[in-house]
């Protein structure tokens, strides 16, 4: 289109508009101004007002929809809008459209400036008469418009739109003004991004996809006449998406059009004829509006992950509310980590393993390990507010609905309503990465006795009866028993190096292990591996310098977390060391097309050495029955049965809660990490969730995810653990300890620079009661650490079987017939 040149001055304008005004004012007498109101009105706003327009007008920032895509940059997750609006080139619109709107709107608009004069007599006149003609040029409508949508008051939306001569003049005056400071396509692509078609659809590009889910360049003439009858009348179109409605107007109003654009030369008789032989044939596209209409009901937790994550980020505004504005106004296109075809994988195998009807939540979160992207996150559940059909809450409270089917709870990444599930043994991560990184070895080997009477204390209040015999004892009136932690199944063990304990799952060795290296050690551990213990009683107590005093259940998984930050922690030592925060996005590209690179680069930095890591990852394999070079697994780990077709390099960690609360597998490739759990988000607190067959469920669906999710990715290996982290680094021998006096032992451990102290309860062995008889550890530790004198029980001594003075393990040896 031909840019016109227009050769006026301001001061002609005014006159024009002074005389506009009286004959409008004389002909429209109900509600004319009086000639002086008109004289100073333009007095007031004279030859300046023409060359200092409002800003909303000169740099109009008009809000825009922001489409969140999945990884693959085409399917549509949702949008998020304040207005149903994207900005558009006229290059990107059909030019019937744009011939349409002009026939339907302002078919002068290359003849005027800004102000059809001739017009507004001629509907003044028309209006004296009872007929109501509009006299608006297409210039003035944008003006108009603008200025609503620009209004941050609701005085400002009035004064831009109430039906006042007073309005109208100063609508007039500013159309001008931009016709001397925009040329036509400019005022024309204006025009079309910000006008109204109804239904929540501002501008031409929405409009196209509201109505015929097309992009406006490929319009035909009976869809452009359809749109363009909406501007005067929108609300024509109300009820129609939805199949209500009658469109009768609208159709009447677009043939009309088509009739303007044959008179006008734009369209022949024959094309005219053929689009109003058409019927109106909508084809909207579906709305998706946040999060309950995303694309598949499962999909809508990864949404509201997304949501919460963009509302975190500094980087988008000040505050939250801030950032979520930015994201309904800023027209952004988002590229999400979310991988569609293994979001709905996992969907299927929850579902397949348990259905959606039942109170237990099974659910998975899927990470990239070095990056954080977030590639699914599935629960047999759907997303939506609907709970109308929801069944009984499991915990009998009916002042409010359960979670089942239907529930918009973050249940895989946590909120104040579900905090999360107990984590259960997959918290021995967290004691193990820190006696790694504080140098204990792998070949560190612990005791592992049925039962343990731990250094740690309870309270008569919260004694179990297995507990209450359990070296009880009465401080200031009060009973008091060390906490005494069996394994499942009360089995028992010769000591175990940290692979045989962490694939075999040992309680008591690993309540041993914390004892070593403390709770808050381990407790570290969790958080710079990415848990964060949201309302935790373990944050206070670490703040408090108590936690070693009252929390010694840490390392068995008492507190709960998410699978979002489970998938986290164990994707971090999957990556040697490199935790990275949880990202949901990989590009998000502005409305003018640009990328903010800074927006989705992955937020990481080295929690753990890499050998201590790698170490780490070597114990998981005997997990998952891998006993791969370097590493030396010893029994059946305890997911094996899952994974020994997996076909890749693999570790993992299952986990059962207190009291079956819930049940945890994790598992992890180099590429990949599956974090798959089984819970009660009505009762995180019930015990027996996890039952037999659950737990099955559990390590199958997490095992078929897991594959999934390394479905196309190079196979890669994890590095062999160091000799260091096998063997150890200037460790010092502890002294063998053979049927002495515990007092005795003591001194000899302590003299050779170990802080040596005599553990609590008494064990089988083959020495008399009340002797000592080994330690823990055995072997060798770091120099100052802390080992724990063994004292018998007597259960295995005979007198004649003995052995003599002197004799004692070496190394990494047990005593014949000795736990």
């Amino acid at each position: 289109m031909e840019t016109l040149k227009r050769d006026r001055s301001p001061l002609r304008d005014g006159i024009a508009l002074l005389i506009c005004g009286v004959l409008a004012g004389v002909l429209a007498a109900a509600a004319a101004f009086p000639l002086v109101g008109l004289g100073g009105l333009v007095a007031e706003n004279s030859v300046d007002s023409f060359e200092s327009l409002p800003t909303e007008l000169t740099k109009p920032t008009l809000p825009q929809t922001t489409y969140v895509y999945a990884s693959d940059g085409e399917t549509l997750i949702t949008s998020f809008y304040e207005e149903n609006r994207r900005e558009v080139s006229l290059d990107e619109v059909s030019p019937v459209m744009i011939d349409a709107l002009l026939a339907a709107e302002d078919s002068k608009f290359y003849e005027h400036n800004g102000v059809d004069w001739a017009g507004i007599i001629r509907a003044a006149v028309a209006n004296q008469g009872g007929d109501s003609q509009g006299a608006s040029t297409l210039t003035m409508q944008f003006v108009r418009n603008t200025l609503i949508y620009s209004a941050s008051t609701i005085d400002e939306v009035i004064a831009a739109s109430e039906d006042t001569y007073e309005r109208k003049l100063r609508e007039a005056r500013y159309a001008m003004g931009i016709e001397e400071t925009m040329s036509k396509e400019e005022i024309l692509e204006g025009y079309l991004n910000v006008i109204y078609l109804g239904n929540q659809a501002y501008g031409v590009h929405a409009g196209s996809y509201t109505y015929f889910n097309k992009p406006p360049n490929e319009l035909t003439a009976a869809e452009a006449a359809t749109l363009a009858s909406l501007p005067k009348f929108p609300s024509y179109a109300d009820g129609l998406l939805d199949g209500e409605g009658d469109d009768t107007q609208i159709v009447d109003r677009r043939n009309w059009i088509l009739d303007r654009m044959v008179g006008l030369g734009t369209l022949t008789q024959a094309e005219a004829d053929e689009a109003k032989a058409q019927p109106l044939g909508l084809n909207p596209r579906p709305v998706r509006s946040e999060c309950v209409d995303v694309a598949t009901p499962n999909w809508g937790f990864f949404c509201d992950y997304f949501k919460e994550w963009w509302g975190n980020q500094e980087a988008f505004g000040e505050t939250e509310r801030d950032r979520l504005s930015l994201l309904k106004r800023g027209g952004f296109k988002i590229v999400t980590s979310l991988d569609a075809e293994l979001q709905n994988k996992a969907t299927e195998e929850l579902a397949d393993e348990v259905g959606v009807d039942i109170p237990e939540a099974l659910g998975s979160v899927t990470i990239t390990p070095g990056t954080g992207h977030v590639r699914a996150m599935a629960v047999n559940r759907e997303y939506s507010l609907d709970q109308t059909e929801n069944g009984p809450r499991s915990d009998g409270d009916d002042s409010k609905p359960s979670n089942y089917p239907a529930t918009t709870i973050p249940l895989l990444s946590g909120s104040e309503e579900v905090n999360g599930y107990p984590g259960g043994s997959t918290f021995k991560m967290f004691t193990m990465l820190a006696a790694l990184d504080k140098g204990y070895p792998l070949e560190t080997r612990i005791p592992s006795p049925g039962r343990y009477a731990s250094q740690y204390l309870m309270s008569g209040s919260s004694l179990s009866e297995s507990e209450s015999d359990c070296q009880p004892f009465t401080r200031d009136g009060e009973q008091w028993a060390h906490w005494c932690p069996t394994n499942d199944g009360d089995w028992s063990s010769a000591p175990l190096n940290m692979w045989g304990m962490f694939g075999r799952s040992s309680n008591t060795a690993f309540v041993r292990l914390q004892e070593m290296v403390s709770v808050s050690a381990a407790y570290e551990a969790a958080v710079a591996s990415g848990v964060d213990f949201y309302n935790s009683p373990l944050n206070k107590a670490y703040e408090d310098g108590t936690m070693d005093e009252s929390q010694g259940t840490f390392t068995l998984g008492l507190h709960s977390t998410t699978p979002l930050e489970m998938a986290e922690s164990y994707a971090t030592v999957a990556a040697g060391g490199v935790h990275c925060e949880p990202l949901p996005v990989m590009k998000v590209i502005g409305s003018d097309g640009k990328e903010l690179p800074d927006a989705a680069a992955p937020q990481c930095n080295q929690a753990f050495p890499e050998e201590v890591a790698y170490a780490a990852v070597s114990a998981g394999r005997c997990v998952v029955g891998q006993n791969a070079d370097g590493t030396q697994c010893s029994g059946t780990g305890t997911a094996a049965r899952y994974t020994g077709d997996f076909g890749r390099p693999l570790f993992g960690k299952t986990g059962t809660a207190d009291s079956n609360r819930s049940y945890w597998f994790i598992g992890s490739t180099p590429n990949a990490t599956t974090a798959t759990f089984v819970g009660d988000p009505d009762a995180t607190h019930r015990s027996n969730v996890a039952t037999s067959s659950l737990k099955d469920s559990v390590k199958s669906a997490g095992v078929a995810i897991l594959k999934d999710a390394v479905s196309g990715l190079d196979e890669a290996n994890f590095p062999k653990p160091t000799n260091d982290m096998v063997n150890g680094k200037n460790l010092v021998s502890i002294p063998s300890i053979d049927c002495m006096d515990p007092d005795d032992a003591r001194s000899r451990v302590a003299g050779a620079g170990f802080e040596a102290s005599i553990a609590s309860g008494q064990y089988d062995s083959d020495c008399k009661e009340g002797e000592a008889f080994s330690t823990t550890p055995t072997g060798s530790a770091p120099k100052g650490a802390p080992v724990y004198i063994l004292v018998s029980n007597g259960s295995d001594y005979k007198e004649e079987e003995k052995p003599g003075e002197g004799e004692s393990p070496g190394p990494g040896e047990t005593p014949p017939g000795r736990d």
